[in-house]
């Protein structure tokens, strides 16, 4: 029997890396936020007692790519991540976040999807919304 494990394991791998690579950058430009608390890939720490800034990381539902005709293991996942931004401050460090963000993506080559969308959920909290996408094979790797 194959071993698809790789499957349920790539959000955590993806959150991994993506703070790996973002976390330095995002302290050396916004020395006065914390970001060891920041980001979460569990959606009810948004309302729960929030944390600013916070980066909300969640795995979409994925399309299984490269079937071969056994059938038996997983070749390749077309693999889209949602992040959300969400801070207490103003917009402009909502959208400087997720450039980082974005960069972190591109560094693993996803694709941006859905661009930043940009709203004010209300006059205390500016969020940042975009997606990413990219097929990612059993025996890729993201970095």
């Amino acid at each position: 029997m194959a071993d698809n494990q790789w499957v349920y394991d790539l959000e955590t791998n993806i959150f991994s890396n993506v703070a790996t690579i973002a976390k330095p950058k995002l302290k050396k430009k916004y020395k006065s936020m914390n970001f060891d608390t920041a980001f979460t890939t569990v959606e009810k720490n948004l309302d729960k007692d929030p944390v600013f800034p916070t980066i909300y990381i969640h795995e979409m539902p994925g399309l299984e790519r490269g079937a071969d005709l056994e059938g038996t293991s997983v070749n390749a996942v077309q693999e889209t991540i949602q992040v959300d931004v969400i801070t207490n401050t103003k917009q402009s460090d909502a959208k400087g976040i997720m450039a980082i963000l974005s960069d972190a993506f591109k560094q693993m080559r996803f694709q941006i999807t859905a661009m930043p969308e940009f709203k004010n959920d209300s006059e205390k909290k500016f969020r940042s919304v975009a997606r990413f996408r990219r097929i990612i094979g059993a025996n890729d790797r993201l970095m």
